[in-house]
């Protein structure tokens, strides 16, 4: 078992109970997703591993990696794109065959993008939609049937701060973000009584490609990723809350927390301060 944080260390019982089980994890080639997958494999055994995201050849190389880790794993890879909806209800369908069923579902695909709303064609933002929400609910909503019937499940989506409060330039992520939470929340209520468990994790900034490669309208810059925890930093916490079944994650620097809480407490001095912000 490789080093793990206190944090992750504390919950090692629940660890041992919960990651047994069959976990698909999307977005999983690289970056955080890669993270997650690697600490997982570190923190528990699960009775199987799925990794999902458009590039076979990184998944592989992300398996090869588990599989040092947990040489017993039972891991498949699944290539998928999560912009092409029409086809994830089928993909849902293949995973559950891979191990006859889905435990956890991690909704961590996604893409960035930044650019002023005035300049951003309706494709854009369809497609950030698309990748960033509606594909997580495609395989949530092909999934529950099956964790309804079994009273057990868990759902897993990776938003960010910003679904809690929008920032210049960010109109089309910051929508999906919005969107992620709002779903989340009620689809948490809406299950709790079917055993099936809803983590929404909103992080700040995490030092990875996602921000730098990010789709940019006209005068956007890349993002400093510099700010950013890093992704094998976060992965242990994030997995502690899966563990847990905790109801939503924010970890996030003081400043977006601020943000939030102005957000919502004092609106109009946030409103303020985000004019006299810069894309």
């Amino acid at each position: 078992m490789g080093m793990l944080s206190g944090a992750l260390q504390q919950d090692m019982a629940v660890m041992e109970d919960c990651l047994t089980s069959v976990v698909w994890v999307t977005g999983a080639s690289g970056g955080f997703g890669e993270a997650l997958c690697v600490a997982l494999c570190q923190a528990a055994k699960p009775g199987g591993l799925i990794l999902s995201a458009r590039r076979r050849d990184e998944l592989e190389r992300v398996r090869s990696r588990c599989l040092e880790l947990s040489p017993n794993l039972n891991a498949e890879v699944l290539p998928l794109d999560l912009a092409d909806l029409a086809r994830l209800g089928l993909a849902a369908e293949t995973a559950k065959g891979l191990f006859g069923r889905v435990d956890v579902l991690v909704n961590n695909g996604g893409v960035g993008f930044r650019g002023l709303g005035q300049e951003t064609s309706i494709e854009v933002d369809q497609l950030v939609m698309n990748v960033d929400f509606f594909s997580g609910v495609v395989l949530t909503k092909a999934l529950l049937p099956d964790w309804i019937l079994r009273q057990s499940g868990h759902v897993v989506q990776i938003s960010s701060v910003q679904g809690f409060f929008g920032l210049p330039g960010r109109t089309a992520y910051s929508a999906a973000k919005h969107a992620a939470v709002g779903f989340y929340d009620s689809l948490r209520a809406e299950v709790a009584d079917n055993g099936i468990a809803v983590t929404t994790v909103c992080p700040g900034y995490i030092a990875t490609q996602h921000g730098r490669n990010a789709a940019r309208g006209g005068g956007a810059q890349a993002d400093d990723i510099s700010k950013g925890v890093l992704p094998h930093v976060l992965a242990p916490k994030v997995l502690a809350a899966i563990a847990r079944r905790k109801p939503e994650l924010v970890p996030a620097a003081w400043d977006a927390r601020i943000a939030r809480l102005l957000r919502t407490l004092y609106p109009s001095l946030f409103f303020s301060i985000m004019r006299r912000s810069k894309l």
